[in-house]
Order: structure tokens, then sequence, then C-alpha cells
């Protein structure tokens, strides 16, 4: 074990570095008022295991112990789920999530709805290529699988998506054509 003072320097550098990517994160995976919780909690565990930290693969390294933190409080937020669900009904831009209140267009909107429709993994992957910005060797760090599987992850993950899209009734009265960062996979 690193002595102290440099266990403190190796994790301030680390916070430093890439605290507000894991904000962005979290924030795009939960609630507004979970992200902070979440956050601190990401660099808690991040702290208790900066020995097993990866030299130069850092934010690979916080993006899992992220995903881990971010399923659990999904795991304990189910118990509210019920009231949730009541008060999204209300108003079914917020149901969209913090995405709806940046991209306001009806393609942009559209997408989001087709990738609310993919399967949790199916969604990860690609927000991890696409929001994150990710390479494919550290989405594969990240989900614990090899490049070769994220390769054929992402790319059937886009034409499920593009099949999605494709397919909801949004798309085919705004009679648009697929945006490129949906066939791509670029920014948005």
């Amino acid at each position: 074990m690193p002595h102290s003072r440099d266990r403190d320097a190796i994790f301030n550098r680390t916070f430093d570095l890439h605290s507000e990517a894991v904000q962005i994160y979290c924030f795009r995976r939960l609630l507004a008022d979970d992200v902070n919780d979440a956050v601190a909690e990401v660099f808690l565990v991040a702290w208790r295991r900066i020995d097993q930290m990866p030299a130069g693969k850092e934010l690979p390294w916080l993006y899992a112990i992220s995903r881990n933190i971010v399923s659990n409080a999904r795991r304990s937020g189910r118990r509210q789920s019920n009231l949730r669900e009541k008060v999204a009904s209300l108003r079914h831009e917020d149901a969209l999530g913090p995405e709806t209140h940046i991209l306001q267009t009806d393609q942009h909107r559209a997408v989001l709805e087709a990738l609310a429709r993919l399967s949790t993994d199916d969604r990860e992957v690609l927000r991890l290529k696409t929001w994150e910005e990710l390479s494919n060797g550290d989405i594969a760090e990240v989900l614990g699988v090899s490049v070769r599987a994220i390769d054929m992850r992402i790319s059937r993950a886009r034409q499920r998506l593009v099949r999605a899209y494709e397919s909801s009734e949004e798309s085919s009265r705004v009679a648009t054509p697929v945006p490129r960062f949906v066939e791509e996979g670029g920014e948005q």
C-alpha cells in the first residue's frame, strides 16, 4: 500500500481530473436528486480501492464503479417507483429524463423514445460510446468483456436503435430521415 500522502495525491488528482465526468455519467442515468449522493459514493469506493485503480485507465475504472452505484440506486429506488410513475405520467416530458430538457426538437425526442425502448444493455453500451465518448477498449473494460464483444454489441445496438426509431409513430408522422448520429454513433 502506498504511503498515505501518496494515496491522497493519487486520489486528489483522480478526483480533480474525473469528478465532472462521473457526475455527468450519473446525471444521465439517475434522477437529479440522487446524483450527488451517487457521485459521493463512487469516490468513496474509489478511495477505499485506490490501490486497485489501473494506471492510465482511471476513468473507465470510475465508470465501472459508477455503473454499480447506479445499479444499486435503481434497485433501492424501486420501492418508490409507483409514486414516481404516477407523477411522471402527469408530465410526459419529465418521464424521459433530463435529456428532454436539453433536446427539444421532435427528432431528438423521437431518438430518445427509441432509445428508451431498447434493452438496458443496449442503452448502456450506446450511452458509453456516444455520451461518455469512450473508446471500444474502454467500454470493454467498464463492462468487463472483450473488445470484440463490444464491437458486436455496439453494432447490434445501433441497428436496433435505427429500427426502433424508424418504427416509432413520431418518426413516421414527422417523416424525417434517421439522424446521422444514430446511424454512425457520433455526437448528439
